[in-house]
């Protein structure tokens, strides 16, 4: 089992067998994050629940941010 991540917009997540998911948006009512809304490598959206989301054994595979900083460097 991976060690938990938390979802974050923007960022790239990968399962055990390498399928690539993106967190597009969080949903969050009263305060919490109820609901994340996922997108695959080609484009399929869905959404699911927290509950969902730690079920989900997923990894950070590579932060937008990071992506970024590399670009204007170049």
């Amino acid at each position: 089992m991976f060690l938990q991540q938390q979802p974050m917009p923007g960022y790239w997540y990968s399962n055990f067998s390498g399928q690539l998911i993106q967190v597009r948006a969080m949903l969050f009512i009263s305060g919490e994050c109820r609901r994340i809304v996922l997108e695959d490598i080609r484009g399929k959206r869905d959404t699911i629940d927290t509950g969902d989301w730690k079920g989900m054994d997923l990894v950070l595979h590579s932060p937008v941010v990071e992506q970024q900083h590399v670009a204007r460097d170049r």
